[in-house]
């Protein structure tokens, strides 16, 4: 249990540190089963983040572009599919650009 924890503060610290300081883009990248999800809805928010402080730039579905998103929320609606995702969820500081 204990490398959980680390292995969580780990990231968030990479997430707070990259986003809400040096306000620099984030990638996190998921490994989705389209039908694992209430309404093939992904949330890809990390804890606790400020309100208004990151959104969600761009999306990439197996490699492609992927549009179906929500900035503000974080969510990806996934397509539908018979095998697991590669999904690339770019996180960024609002008005600030990649």
């Amino acid at each position: 249990m204990s490398l959980y924890h680390a292995t969580e503060l780990c990231l968030l610290a990479t997430v707070y540190q990259r986003l809400l300081i040096r306000r620099e883009p984030l990638d996190l990248w998921f490994r989705p089963r389209p039908d694992g999800f209430p309404d093939r809805l992904l949330r890809v928010a990390p804890d606790l983040l400020p309100p208004g402080r990151a959104q969600l730039g761009a999306v990439e579905v197996d490699g492609s572009p992927y549009h179906d998103f929500d900035p503000v929320t974080m969510t990806v609606r996934l397509p539908r599919s018979a095998s697991d995702l590669t999904v690339r969820a770019r996180l960024t500081v609002p008005g600030e650009r990649d």
